[in-house]
């Protein structure tokens, strides 16, 4: 007969583990947790077996070139409408903002003032000169 077991012992089974000459796997990641625990996640048979024939692809094949026929582009980057739409919107942009610079006086030098002063008092002095 079993012995009576309490809510606090627990009843534990006995469980092969298999080949024990095979070596240990290494966790292909560990995922930590915000509430402190840890996940290991391995990696399958198969993975590993990709894995292993994708490096010695990589060492015997050559570099590959990069061509420009291997860039995929958008039907959009090729269609003179957009091209047209974009050129116009900037020129759109370009009048309304050389508009309102005129508009808020704004288009002039900052010290344009004192410019036009100077050149005055100057054109005054080589008046008086030749008067003279």
């Amino acid at each position: 007969s079993e012995p009576h077991l309490s809510g606090k012992e627990k009843e534990y089974e006995c469980v092969e583990l298999g080949d024990l000459d095979r070596k240990e796997k290494t966790p292909r990641r560990i995922i930590h947790f915000s509430s402190g625990e840890t996940m290991e996640e391995y990696s399958t048979d198969e993975e590993e077996e990709d894995k292993t024939q994708n490096s010695k692809k990589d060492l015997l094949s050559s570099i590959d070139t990069f061509t420009h026929s291997d860039i995929i582009y958008s039907p959009s980057c090729h269609s003179k409408p957009m091209w047209r739409a974009a050129t116009s919107t900037i020129s759109a942009c370009d009048y309304l903002g050389e508009r309102m610079a005129s508009l808020f006086g704004i288009t002039s030098a900052k010290y344009q003032y004192a410019i036009d002063e100077y050149s005055r008092s100057k054109r005054e002095v080589r008046q008086s000169f030749i008067s003279v």
